[in-house]
């Protein structure tokens, strides 16, 4: 039978936020008119909640590391109103939804959050590098589409000096279109395999993660989850470096791309190592 939480565990007890905690309340909120019943909400709530409790109890330093890494991200979007801005806040947006779904068990979720934020932030820097400003005007108001892969085609040009860098350093690409040779560069491989999740393709649903049609803690899974996230963070900051030159990463960002335990693809460390050094 499910049980409650000890009191004295910091995670048994529900908060909520009152007005003064948000920066803007436009009025005070009403009082409640339709209250869930407790019946529909602890079928709701209780597997995720379960799945969260056993997540956070083995897993606290990843789910740290990546709330850390968000917060860096939301620093990095700065104030500079770039084509970089927009796209930034909403990649964060996905960033944050991918390490709560990860915590609750929706595995192939936090997946797909991946594959947009990589997405967004690709024809962000494709646009701000290669000036297309009002091509990506028209985008945001939806009224011309930038595929993935137009971005990807256009920064093959727009970064060569990366992209010749890389193929001497380490015989990789982070551009480069598929051949019959080749996968592709680093990022079209990622994104191809994040897209497998998205689509629900045979293999990458949450059934076929979890062995089950509902939300459970699976050891092996969340490890998957959370280091495609940390490699996925890893190269969007070094995609942030190749548009904005000057910026400075936040210290838990460059320890990321420092730490070949969290970033395995040497393709990623070596352009931040790129870019850094033409940054100082």
């Amino acid at each position: 039978m499910p049980k409650l939480l000890p009191t004295t565990d910091f995670r048994a007890r529900r908060v909520v936020l009152v007005d003064s905690d948000f920066a803007h309340v436009t009025k005070t909120a009403d009082r409640p008119t339709d209250l869930i019943d407790r019946q529909t909400w602890k079928s709701i709530v209780i597997l995720p909640d379960d799945v969260a409790i056993r997540t956070s109890t083995y897993h606290g330093i990843a789910l740290a590391q990546l709330h850390d890494l968000w917060a860096a991200w939301i620093e990095s979007v700065g104030e500079v109103q770039d084509c970089l801005f927009d796209v930034m806040l909403d990649a964060g947006d996905d960033f944050q939804a991918a390490t709560y779904n990860a915590l609750t068990g929706f595995y192939r979720f936090s997946m797909s959050g991946l594959r947009s934020a990589l997405e967004l932030i690709t024809i962000g820097v494709w646009a701000q590098v290669s000036g297309e400003n009002q091509e990506f005007q028209k985008w945001r108001e939806g009224k011309e589409p930038i595929s993935f892969g137009k971005a990807c085609d256009g920064l093959t040009t727009a970064a060569d000096a990366l992209q010749r860098h890389l193929k001497n350093t380490v015989q990789d690409t982070l551009f480069d279109q598929k051949s019959a040779t080749s996968e592709g560069g680093f990022v079209r491989r990622i994104y191809s395999g994040v897209s497998e999740f998205s689509h629900s393709r045979p293999g990458y649903a949450d059934g076929d993660m979890r062995q089950s049609n509902g939300p459970i803690y699976v050891r092996s899974v969340f490890k998957h989850v959370a280091w495609t996230q940390f490699e996925t963070l890893g190269l969007c900051f070094v995609l942030v470096l190749l548009a904005r030159p000057k910026l400075r990463l936040p210290k838990s960002a460059v320890d990321l791309l420092n730490d070949p335990a969290r970033v395995k693809s040497r393709v990623t460390r070596s352009a931040f190592c790129y870019l850094s050094s033409r940054a100082a």
